[in-house]
Parts: structure tokens; C-alpha cells; sequence
């Protein structure tokens, strides 16, 4: 018997409060690295949120952050096994969207392009 005050689900929505966390992620399962690739891929974002987004992710064990030259100048993020364990969460809501939301009006063809490209991306089999 579940307990009542275990609730998986809003724990699990605990960690992900932010906004962009799941676009970050998907971003970086797409080959995206740096935080100018994330700022140009989420341009609605600001410097100072994205930021912050990543820290939280990063002291949430989702992300890892690797320093790339001495100076600090240059960083990349990627995922953890943590991280790597949103695939099929993201693969979902990619396919809610297009089920349910659709606001583009994709024909059935490009939707299956756009899932296939996804399930690559997100390492679905």
C-alpha cells in the first residue's frame, strides 16, 4: 500500500520547478554543449535565469559542467546518469505535444520525421 504522504510525482515535479530545466535538457541530448548554444536555442531566456537554471541543475546532480581552458573561459555541460534518465520523460512530453497540442498543425508525416529525430536524440529504442 502507497503511503499518503509519499507522492512520487510531486516530489519528482519538486526537483524540475524551474521553467527551462527540461529545454536545457533536451538541448544537451541534442548535442548542445555551451551556454550560448542554450541562450540561442531559448532566446526568450535571460543571461541571469540560464544561469541560474544551470547551477541548479548542476548541484542537482542533472548536469555536469567541465571548465575547458585554464582560464575558466570556456565551459560545457552534460548530462549525468541522472541527467540521461529524463530521456523517456522528455520523449513523452515531446509526443504529448504533438498529440494534444500541435499548435504548428504538422502533417502526420512530419510528425513521424520530428518523433524519429527525437527518439535518436533521446537514445529511445
Amino acid at each position: 500500500m502507497i503511503e499518503n504522504n509519499i507522492c512520487p510525482i510531486g516530489n519528482t515535479l519538486d526537483l524540475f520547478n524551474r521553467k527551462w530545466i527540461f529545454c536545457i535538457l533536451s538541448n544537451i541530448f541534442r548535442g548542445m554543449t555551451h551556454f550560448s548554444e542554450f541562450k540561442n536555442a531559448n532566446p526568450t531566456i535571460s543571461n541571469h535565469i540560464l544561469a541560474q537554471t544551470l547551477k541548479y541543475m548542476e548541484e542537482n546532480d542533472l548536469i555536469e559542467k567541465t571548465v575547458c581552458d585554464e582560464y575558466g573561459n570556456v565551459t560545457q555541460y552534460g548530462l549525468t546518469e541522472k541527467g540521461r534518465k529524463t530521456n523517456r520523460i522528455l520523449y513523452d512530453i515531446t509526443v504529448f505535444y504533438f498529440d494534444e497540442l500541435n499548435y504548428v498543425d504538422y502533417s502526420d508525416d512530419e510528425i513521424a520525421e520530428i518523433l524519429k529525430e527525437y527518439r535518436e536524440a533521446y537514445e529511445i529504442e
